[in-house]
């Protein structure tokens, strides 16, 4: 059975809100058309080959520890409340300086994920829009993907529909454990929704930026090779969740002039969270 809405108690405004920024400081014009046309840039460059490999490093010695408390590859969910270098990478000024040119001067987040998958990993994940799963809204995240290793056509690239994110909330059916889904939703058809698939091919380092809107998904990573990358997801501060006066998250850049947005401590070390 197809569905509308994995949230059906909370009302949302789901859709695609355009970018207006008519002088980016720091992507191109082209760029930002890029993003409201096709729903997507990639890539960008941020990090040089000294700090991707510091940032591979950090990602290898984290997941050494997240696997010895029990852990899986896809568990890193959410840690940068606990984790300072992941908190460090949500902050870092050259990410926030190309997601202000797309959400403006006050830039909230609440969610970070390493999504690792192993060489042979027969995992995949299933075509989805972001939107979908996250109770907010107005529907105005933009998810930054950060290439923790190089991502190659054999190792699993993430892939998008570009122009999916113009026809509102897809259709998707719950997972069955036959796909081997990562998450938990799927888009059967989705060439039916925009152009044909393009795979973000990237170097460590690199960047991409997707809207919340925009269908993507990726196959199992059959190369000899690993591919990880860590995503940062980020919002303006009248995005609202469930919680009607306050909410925790951080406020990466700017402010909240409403003061729902309320920063959540800073992590002063790496605590690995305890399993269950």
């Amino acid at each position: 059975m197809a569905l509308t809405d994995a949230l059906p108690d909370m009302k949302r405004e789901i859709r695609f809100f355009p970018v207006a920024n008519d002088e980016p400081k720091h992507l191109s014009k082209a760029q930002v058309e890029q993003y409201n046309t096709q729903g997507y840039i990639c890539p960008l460059h941020v990090f040089t080959p000294e700090e991707a490999a510091a940032n591979r490093r950090y990602f290898d010695e984290m997941m050494e520890k997240a696997k010895a408390a029990g852990h899986n590859s896809y568990s890193i969910n959410g840690w940068h409340r606990h984790c300072k270098g992941i908190y460090d990478l949500l902050h870092d000024r050259r990410i926030l300086d190309y997601v202000e040119d797309l959400v403006g001067p006050n830039l909230v987040s609440m969610m970070t994920h390493y999504f690792s998958k192993d060489p042979g990993d027969s995992k995949k994940v299933s075509w989805h829009q972001d939107a979908s799963y996250w109770p907010l809204t107005p529907s105005k995240v933009v998810t930054v993907w950060l290439a923790i290793d190089d991502v190659t056509e054999q190792n699993g690239p993430m892939t998008v529909i570009p122009g999916s994110h113009l026809h509102g909330q897809i259709p998707f059916e719950h997972s069955t454990q036959e796909e081997q889904n990562v998450l938990g939703q799927s888009v059967h058809d989705p060439l039916k929704w925009g152009g044909e698939p393009v795979p973000f091919i990237m170097q460590a380092g690199q960047i991409s930026m997707h809207t919340d809107m925009l269908l993507h998904g990726s196959r199992p990573n059959l190369a000899d090779r690993r591919r990880c990358g860590l995503t940062l997801r980020y919002m303006p501060p009248d995005v609202r969740t469930r919680e009607e006066r306050r909410a925790n998250g951080y406020i990466c850049r700017g402010e909240d002039p409403e003061g729902y947005w309320v920063n959540s401590p800073v992590p002063e070390g790496d605590e690995i969270p305890q399993k269950g």
